[in-house]
């Protein structure tokens, strides 16, 4: 059992860490107060969809 928590907290280490990581990368409005994970993926997606317009025009 413990070692399926220690898995668990690794895996949950390394998501916070990769929301962390995008964050830095997608511009944000929000002045200094961090992103929910859901407000990431959604500038995410919207950074991602602004990007692939700029590409084709």
């Amino acid at each position: 059992r413990s070692s399926a928590n220690a898995r668990e907290r690794r895996r949950m280490q390394s998501m916070n860490a990769a929301f962390d990581r995008l964050r830095d990368v997608i511009p944000s409005f929000g002045g200094n107060r961090k992103l929910s994970k859901y407000e990431t993926l959604q500038m995410a997606q919207s950074y991602i969809n602004a990007l692939e317009d700029v590409l084709k025009h």
